[in-house]
């Protein structure tokens, strides 16, 4: 058995002595079997128990470091849905955005329950732009209505993400096939954002050339 605060420091230890820390460098990494060993063994035995706050840390560390595959949260979600509620109560306080995203869409995945909507709203009003986004879609996915009002002000809020906001509140309107979807869809497709409006068309051609969806 793997041990999560030695792997997680070994894997502290390479980076540290890496000259640059861009794209994706994290999975030139050769030790991660270990460390996704040490990870979910530590979460498996926490099962209904107290854990230390430092190794908490550990663990969203080490999911904020697996941006890449997801492997890690998508395991734990399998493994053990239940950490995946306490994981993200600790993400909100001390987690990195890289963590919050992939618990978001992960909680977007497990049955709809009081808990994780909770969870989820909270992300929705996350600072970082890209965790809102992934809470919203999975608020969505879940059928979660107020997902719509939050879609709508990620519409009109200034961000220098916004096209790719809009993007992904059109595809939240239309999960929700809310009524709202039209003028959106008319107001992306006489914009000047060229990703947003070739999305937009595409939504509507996936959708027989209407603004509605059947």
């Amino acid at each position: 058995m793997f041990d999560l605060k030695s792997e997680t420091g070994r894997f502290r230890h390479w980076a540290d002595g890496l000259a640059m820390h861009d794209g994706q460098w994290e999975c030139v990494y050769e030790a991660w079997p270990a460390w996704y060993e040490a990870v979910l063994g530590w979460v498996g035995e926490r099962a209904g128990r107290a854990a230390p706050e430092a190794d908490i840390g550990q663990v969203l560390y080490a999911i904020a470091r697996d941006r890449d595959t997801q492997y890690l949260v998508r395991e734990i979600r399998k493994r053990h849905p239940d950490a995946l509620v306490w994981l993200t109560r600790a993400a909100l306080v001390q987690g990195e955005a890289e963590a919050r995203w992939q618990l978001a869409v992960e909680l977007g995945r497990l049955p709809r329950g009081d808990e994780a909507e909770g969870l989820l709203l909270a992300l929705a009003d996350d600072d970082d732009e890209y965790v809102r986004r992934r809470a919203i879609r999975s608020l969505a996915s879940l059928g979660v209505q107020a997902a719509e009002a939050l879609a709508c002000c990620e519409w009109q809020r200034a961000d220098e993400n916004q096209e790719w906001a809009r993007m992904s509140a059109l595809e939240c309107l239309r999960e929700l096939k809310s009524p709202r979807l039209a003028a959106l869809l008319a107001d992306a497709l006489q914009g000047s954002l060229p990703h947003l409006r070739q999305y937009a068309q595409r939504l509507r051609e996936q959708d027989g050339g209407t603004a509605e969806v059947g």
